[in-house]
């Protein structure tokens, strides 16, 4: 499988909204996304698919429309509603970001955590709260989805006391409420054991072999934290706690993604593993990647999704995700209420600090007083900005897949040809091509893949 960008002037787009044709091998890779459909064409179908349903086209190739029947090119597009705020934001999921404390020094931080000069971390009366405005806006609404997840600009586990009194807490004032974490693993045998018993899905910050995950995620006195890190996957292996592991990878580690995936597939049970080129410069600085850093990155994680593929993994990197049609990269904004350790309402896990670049604009709001208090021309403000850098990548094939990125990966307009951007290009390129091989030339939708579980576009993937 050869990877390949494509010229962004060569894309050929007959109908904006859904059809677009990508120069390959002397024909074209004729795709839409709304019908989960993609196949290979040459010079001449391109062009009768432009004149199709023009007034002038009075010519039908009855050859080429049962051709089109058959693979369902006119089927019905998948439905994709554009996000809307309501009158009243009553969100039944929360995200509590405990703390910028960490017990790590991981190389290419974004948060910068475990190195603020001044420490934060939530205080009890906010985080019960959050947790008493989520459980009655659910038995206020027909939803079943309650559920609480412990985030942080740092590691939840290190505010151990408060997250263990949150846990008892909901559980005790709602017992259907389900229990997350985004963590780093490095947790003391009790921390294990509670998390093991309480919590019903983890996502571990964990970059796989010894050699990487020592190299990019050590303790803050230099030394590894890979063992410990395995323990945490051992119990809770033996305790079958749904967990999914989430890479990072540098230009000087990628080189090792596909022994990292095949280690992971081998050691441990993670259905999910998600992989993601870093975005930061040092630690504490977003940046975009370089053009040779995604090409690279690209063609290594398609060899890794290839061993995940093999071993019934779901292995996936978050902007390429040929089998969403979404309406935006993220409905976190608008699913789940997002507080931060001094109490304010945002629209990201990322935006933890008030120091954030793009604190301002993702602030949405503030619990005070015992009570919550939504913006909602803040939150309105928020999306709507969000779907306009939308519109932006219309005549991109990822457009509704992407959907323009993650909001804080984008935080400002930018050009098409970034190297994140590239990177998506190349592996939603490669996933259809895999796809179409699979159904022998055609791709009419994922069946029985690893990514078929994933059908739902309205989460996130933990960062």
């Amino acid at each position: 499988m050869n990877p390949c960008v494509l010229p962004r002037e060569e894309w050929h787009q007959p109908d904006r909204t859904d059809l677009y044709t990508l120069p390959f091998r002397n024909q074209f890779l004729i795709y839409r996304p709304r019908r989960h459909l993609a196949f290979v064409g040459n010079r001449a179908l391109v062009d009768y698919l432009a004149s199709r349903n023009s007034p002038n086209h009075d010519s039908t190739n009855s050859e080429v429309e049962a051709f089109l029947q058959d693979v369902g090119f006119d089927r019905p597009a998948l439905d994709c509603k554009a996000p809307l705020v309501g009158d009243l934001a009553m969100p039944t999921q929360a995200v509590l970001l405990m703390t910028n404390n960490c017990n790590l020094r991981c190389i290419y931080c974004y948060a910068n955590a475990g190195a603020e000069e001044t420490l934060t971390e939530m205080p009890w009366p906010l985080a019960k709260t959050v947790i008493d405005t989520i459980v009655a806006n659910a038995r206020n609404s027909i939803t079943n989805a309650l559920s609480l997840t412990f985030h942080g600009g740092g590691e939840p586990t290190m505010h151990w006391p408060v997250l263990v009194q949150a846990v008892e807490y909901a559980k005790a004032l709602d017992s259907r409420i389900r229990l997350s974490m985004s963590s780093n693993g490095v947790w003391s045998n009790t921390q294990r054991q509670f998390i093991c018993h309480h919590f019903d899905e983890v996502s571990l910050s964990m970059d796989g072999t010894q050699l990487v995950q020592d190299y990019q995620r050590p303790r803050p006195d230099g030394s590894g934290s890979f063992h410990a890190v395995m323990e945490s996957i051992m119990a809770m292996d033996e305790a079958h706690v749904d967990y999914g592991v989430r890479i990072t990878m540098l230009p000087e580690t990628v080189q090792h993604l596909p022994k990292v995936v095949c280690f992971l597939c081998e050691k441990t049970l993670a259905a999910a593993i998600q992989v993601e080129p870093t975005f930061t410069r040092t630690r504490g600085c977003y940046a975009d990647i370089n053009e040779e850093f995604a090409d690279v990155f690209a063609d290594r994680f398609m060899q890794a999704w290839q061993a995940g593929q093999a071993a019934g993994r779901h292995v996936y990197y978050s902007a390429a995700r040929p089998w969403v049609v979404a309406p935006a990269f993220c409905l976190a904004p608008l699913n789940a209420m997002v507080v931060t350790a001094d109490g304010r309402l945002v629209t990201c896990f990322e935006v933890f600090s008030e120091h954030s670049p793009v604190a301002k604009s993702f602030t949405v709001g503030r619990v005070r007083e015992g009570r919550v208090d939504y913006d909602l021309g803040a939150l309105r403000a928020f999306v709507d900005t969000q779907q306009q850098r939308r519109a932006e990548c219309r005549d991109c094939f990822c457009y509704w897949h992407c959907c323009g990125d993650c909001a804080t990966r984008r935080p400002e307009t930018r050009a098409r040809t970034s190297g994140r951007c590239r990177a998506t290009q190349r592996i939603t390129l490669n996933l259809l091509l895999a796809y179409m091989e699979e159904g022998g030339g055609v791709w009419q939708g994922l069946r029985d893949t690893s990514e078929s579980r994933y059908l739902n576009p309205n989460t996130r993937s933990s960062p």
